[in-house]
């Protein structure tokens, strides 16, 4: 391998790790948010606490209590909760401000184990996905007991739609707060018919929250924290964005808002209008997601409008079907529009394999048969190279005072031979997006999640690679990368005589080995695969070029 080459691979490989440590760990978050539309420059504490409307504090003590402290509830002995359960679904529902409290997946869980189902909120820990109405400046208090439609506590909606109609009416307005239940999809429609009962026109705002911990920040490399699509743009705002700004808001066309984990996400969208602004805050250690839709009710006027909720995985697939923009939350970064087809191929793989472990193999071997016409002139470019460094030698000798003619001459050189001195180089490069992209689809998606490749080591009873996106437990497969690359290095023609590309020969598999050894165990089977093809397609080359 030449010299070129190699720096080249140590290159991307620094930048690989710069990548991780510098921009992934702490520019990550930050860099998909486009400038927001309009950003409270100078909010005070006070302001962030009702970002919505400025109440006096007559109107305040009137119309809501004050807002439980983190982790604390307002209890109210006329509460009651109602379970919505489906096959995918397990929803708990309050008729204190007819809200959503509870949200269990029931496909998904929090060990490979699969002892418990992922919990997306609970109002025990977390805050519900509320709504709040504020009418003529007037709020209809979060605690307030709704009627509820159901007089049983437990439905079951595995087979058929299941609606829960909510209901408050005052002597200025009657709101009918409206859940539909489908059996088959992660989303809940929700609908609204508000209606004017007092004597004079009302502004009503209704203010629809999705609350999420603060404390939620487990992903190193990967952005957790609110997300909108605002006039077709992803914008994604970081805890830490939220701390500098205190207060991040929209007023364009927000289609949809909510909260990306890593896996899964919880989204409040629109499908025939937009909300009217869309905000993210911190409020008593909760990060606080509001989107905003305004009316304007005539004298014994109604209104009827349409949210959709979506709690689920970052399934590729199952986002689109929406057809709501919500497939833009699964962000690869810079190599989005690489690891999406990647992830496509893979999942066409997955569905007649049905094993993710040999469905990346097939993916390899794919890539390789792609890029093999680069590889090979690569090979053959560095063999060539090789074979002239005697030559090269020669010449360096008779014009090591006269650097000028010593160029010219190489290239006269590298001219007759017809010899690339970069052939070796570029095709590794082209490469290298390839690799990454791949990385990041490994790392975030929740196709890999808990999915087994060989749940047994050979002849033992010990687990193994039993979930592809977290590292191998007994470092097996980064030690044979490791290997494998040592042996496709002893395979590769050097250019010879260079001390420091002797050294970095021998130190690029043992760097590398360290490095994967916490990588995620379905992008270390990648490359090792990668790795055993390569030498096999080197001994071919090798094989030829003997012939010649």
């Amino acid at each position: 391998m030449e010299k070129r080459t190699i720096i080249a691979i140590v290159i991307s490989l620094l930048i690989l790790v710069g990548y991780q440590e510098l921009f992934l760990k702490k520019f990550m978050p930050q860099k998909n948010i486009v400038k927001t539309d309009n950003i409270t420059k100078n909010s005070t504490k006070a302001e962030v606490k009702q970002p919505v409307e400025k109440v006096t504090k007559k109107e305040k003590t009137l119309n809501e209590k004050p807002v439980a402290k983190t982790r604390e509830v307002i209890k109210n002995p006329n509460e009651k909760f109602f379970t919505v359960e489906t096959k995918l679904l397990k929803l708990t529902f309050s008729n204190k401000g007819g809200a959503i409290t509870k949200c269990v997946l029931k496909k998904y869980f929090q060990t490979v184990k699969k002892e418990k189902n992922v919990v997306l909120f609970d109002r025990i820990k977390d805050y519900p996905m509320e709504n709040q109405f504020i009418i003529n400046n007037y709020k209809i208090k979060k605690d307030t007991i709704f009627n509820v439609s159901v007089s049983k506590y437990n439905i079951d909606a595995s087979d058929n739609p299941v609606t829960i109609t909510f209901n408050y009416k005052n002597d200025k307005i009657s709101v009918d707060k409206i859940y539909t239940v489908y059996p088959k999809r992660y989303e809940v429609k929700l609908s609204y018919v508000i209606k004017n009962r007092s004597d004079t026109p009302l502004k009503i705002q209704n203010s629809t929250f999705y609350f999420r911990d603060e404390k939620l920040k487990k992903a190193r490399y990967q952005f957790e924290g609110s997300c909108f699509l605002v006039d077709g743009v992803l914008k994604e705002v970081s805890v830490k964005k939220i701390e500098k700004e205190k207060l991040v808001q929209f007023v364009k066309k927000v289609q949809w808002l909510g909260y990306s984990e890593v896996y899964f996400l919880a989204a409040i969208l629109k499908k025939q209008s937009f909300f009217d602004a869309a905000k993210t805050y911190i409020y008593n250690g909760n990060v606080v997601i509001e989107g905003v839709k305004r009316y304007n009710l005539k004298i014994n006027d109604e209104i009827t409008d349409t949210d959709y909720i979506y709690f689920g995985p970052k399934k590729y697939s199952i986002l689109k079907s929406y057809n709501a923009g919500l497939e833009r939350s699964i962000n690869y970064g810079i190599f989005d529009f690489l690891a999406k087809p990647l992830m496509i191929l893979l999942n066409f793989f997955y569905k007649y394999v049905h094993n993710y472990g040999v469905a990346i193999i097939l993916l390899t071997i794919l890539i390789k048969l792609l890029f093999y016409p680069l590889t090979q002139k690569s090979y053959e470019s560095m063999k060539k190279m090789k074979d002239l460094q005697p030559h090269i030698q020669r010449l360096k000798e008779q014009y090591k005072d006269n650097k000028a003619q010593l160029n010219q001459e190489i290239m006269q050189l590298y001219k007759k031979y017809k010899v690339n001195p970069f052939g070796g180089c570029l095709p590794i490069i082209i490469q290298i997006p390839v690799f990454f992209a791949l990385y990041r689809a490994l790392l975030a998606s929740i196709e890999l999640r808990h999915a087994p490749f060989i749940p047994y080591l050979p002849f033992t009873d010990k687990v193994w690679l039993i979930d592809l996106s977290v590292k191998d437990p007994y470092y097996i497969t980064p030690v044979l990368m490791g290997l494998s690359m040592f042996v496709q290095q002893k395979m590769t023609p050097t250019g010879g005589g260079d001390a420091l590309q002797e050294k970095l020969m021998y130190f690029m598999p043992i760097f590398l080995t360290f490095l994967f050894l916490n990588f995620p165990s379905g992008l270390v089977v990648y490359w090792l695969v990668n790795n055993l093809l390569s030498i096999a397609q080197q001994y071919m080359v090798n094989k030829k070029m003997a012939k010649k």
